[in-house]
Order: C-alpha cells, then sequence, then structure tokens
C-alpha cells in the first residue's frame, strides 16, 4: 500500500511539472510570435520636433537664431533627461531677453559685493587692521633675557635662535618679534612625570612657565619633552606667549576690590592693598603678579596647595574680577573716585 502511494504522488508531480513546462514554452513562443509581428517603437527622439515643441513652436526662420537654439538644446541634452530639457527650454523661451538684458543692481546696499579682483585693499578693512586690540599700543619694558640664555661659547648663534624663533612666533601671535623677546618669563614648575605602559615606564619633562611685560599682560603656558628639560621649558614659554591676556587692573598696580576662584580642590581669595603693601600671597600667586604689573596684592590660599591648581586658580582669578565699567552698567550708576574728587583740585 505504501508504495502504491508514493508511485501516484510521484506521478502526480511529473504531471504538474510538464504542464507548468508545457505552458512556459508555448507563452515563450506567442511572445516571440507578436514581438515579430508588432512594429518597432522608436527610441530615439528626433532633436528637431523637441526644440520645437520646447520652444512652443515658435522657431522663427532665422537660420542663425536656428542654430543656437539647437546647440543649446545639445548642450543641455548632455547633462538632462530629455523631459528636464524640455521644461528647461519651454523656461527660456518664456522669458525675453530684452528683460533680463539691462538689468540694474538695487541701489539699497544691504551686504558689500563680491569682488575677484583681490590686488587692490579693501580701505575699511585696512583701517580696521591698523587700529588693532588695544594691548598693541601698551609701553613695553626693557625686560633681560638672562634667565633664558644658556652659558657656552658662542653667544651669537644662542642670540640668533631667539630671534628667530621670536619671530616665527611673531608671525602667529602678530605680536613684535622684539616685544616678545624683551617679555619676562618665570619657570613655575619642572618636574619629571611618569607614564605606565605595557613596555614600561616611560619618563618626560613637565614644566610650567608664566610670561608677562610687567604692564598688563600675563599668560602661563604648558610644555613636555621626553628628553630634555630645556625644551619642556622652552615650548612651555612659547605656549604661555601665545595665552598672553590683558588683566584689569586699577591704578596699575592692584587689583579691582576682592574675587575668588575655585580650581579642582584649591581655592584661591584675592584681595586689594593699599599703595605700598606690597605682594603678601603664595610663591606661585607672588611670581604671576610680578609679571601681571601687580604690586599691591594680598592672598590666601585654601584646602590643597597644589602648585599646578594655584597657578591656574589664580589665572581664573584675575580674569574674572569686575571692572569699574561693569560695576555701573550693572548697577545704573556712575561711580566717581573720591580720591580724583578730593585731591585732584577740580
Amino acid at each position: 500500500m505504501i508504495c502504491r502511494k508514493v508511485i501516484r504522488n510521484i506521478s502526480k508531480r511529473s504531471y504538474r511539472v510538464g504542464l507548468t513546462s508545457r505552458n512556459f514554452f508555448t507563452s515563450r513562443a506567442s511572445y516571440v510570435a507578436a514581438k515579430k509581428q508588432a512594429p518597432e517603437k522608436k527610441t530615439e527622439i528626433n532633436k528637431n520636433e523637441a526644440v520645437s515643441e520646447a520652444v512652443g513652436n515658435e522657431i522663427t526662420t532665422d537660420p542663425q537664431l536656428d542654430l543656437k537654439v539647437l546647440s543649446h538644446f545639445q548642450y543641455l541634452s548632455d547633462f538632462y533627461s530629455p523631459r528636464i530639457t524640455e521644461q528647461i527650454m519651454r523656461a527660456e523661451s518664456v522669458v525675453k531677453p530684452s528683460e533680463y538684458a539691462n538689468r540694474k543692481f538695487d541701489p539699497t546696499v544691504f551686504a558689500p559685493h563680491y569682488l575677484d579682483d583681490l590686488i587692490h585693499d579693501d580701505t575699511k578693512a585696512s583701517t580696521l587692521a591698523q587700529n588693532s586690540d588695544d594691548f598693541m599700543s601698551l609701553p613695553k619694558p626693557s625686560a633681560s633675557l638672562s634667565h633664558r640664555k644658556k652659558v657656552g661659547a658662542n653667544n651669537s648663534e644662542e642670540t640668533s635662535e631667539m630671534q628667530e624663533l621670536a619671530r616665527q612666533l611673531s608671525l602667529s601671535t602678530h605680536l613684535d618679534a622684539d616685544y616678545i623677546q624683551k617679555l619676562s618669563s618665570k619657570t613655575l614648575i619642572l618636574k619629571t612625570v611618569r607614564n605606565q605602559t605595557s613596555k614600561g615606564k616611560i619618563n618626560s619633562f613637565y614644566a610650567l612657565v608664566c610670561a608677562g611685560d610687567r604692564n598688563g599682560m600675563l599668560g602661563i603656558g604648558e610644555g613636555k619633552d621626553p628628553e630634555e628639560p630645556n625644551m619642556a621649558i622652552l615650548k612651555a614659554h612659547w605656549q604661555a606667549v601665545k595665552n598672553l591676556v590683558a588683566v584689569p587692573r586699577f591704578e596699575r598696580r592692584t587689583i579691582y576690590g576682592s574675587c575668588d576662584s575655585k580650581y579642582g580642590a584649591t581655592i584661591v581669595q584675592l584681595r586689594s592693598s593699599p599703595a605700598g603693601s606690597g605682594l603678601r600671597c603664595n610663591p606661585m600667586i607672588f611670581e604671576l603678579a610680578q609679571c601681571a604689573g601687580i604690586k599691591d596684592l594680598s592672598a590666601n590660599v585654601y584646602r590643597s596647595r597644589n602648585k599646578m591648581n594655584v597657578v591656574k586658580c589664580t589665572m581664573q582669578a584675575l580674569l574674572s574680577q569686575k571692572s569699574t565699567e561693569q560695576v555701573e552698567r550693572e548697577r545704573g550708576k556712575k561711580l566717581v573716585s573720591l580720591r580724583q574728587a578730593y585731591y585732584s583740585g577740580n
């Protein structure tokens, strides 16, 4: 019985396969015959007819104009499909040449026109470049560079190298090379750092340097070098020169009132002092105040006294102080100096 059922199923499947194959071949033969009898469709578009339809069947009898239209159509057909080309030609046929031949710019100037001619300088831009930031016009003190010079047999080569470095730095900071050479700097931190890797401990030198002109400009920089500490100090020094910023000073000797700041676990409080009191503060704050030209200052450092954090926290505090103009703007009142009001004689 089982054998009979298997034979019946096999016969049914073979019959169905024969029907499908027979239908496929008959349909394929009928398709080929119909294709031979049907006329071939034109796949290519007659460009002249397409141009005439695009222009709106208004082609003039002028042969030069027809050649221009045909060449333009051929140029567009290289980049666009026939349908899009036809739409472009129709849109161009609507606009008359007289409408855009004598066009003029709008007299209302809301932005400068784009100029390709870069030979002539812009007068407005040149005047703005001449009247640059205020720190460019600050007096430049005659600070010595003895702390940055190495003792060697040929000092002329060392000075020429420093001049070349100052010249390269002046190109990036737009400061005078002589002004950069005369900046006073101080190495605040110099230590070795060890980085643990799979190959072992890798030693490198770390330096933190502050630089200033002793007249309101101050900057700090960090530098690292895997081989020499002098190179780390040099990198930190040039980074400090790049980070020069103006520090607000009251009467060019102290800060405005009192200010405090927090960096990490370090808290620094700075207070202004009367004239002649001097710098009574942390050694790191003392060096920063000297480079910035601050002569009277008192400060306290709370919690962590890490040198790196103290330097960065002091820099934040000096830049966060409010000037008299900001206080006047916030209160809406004018501040008058009692010293000038009572002792100037005006």
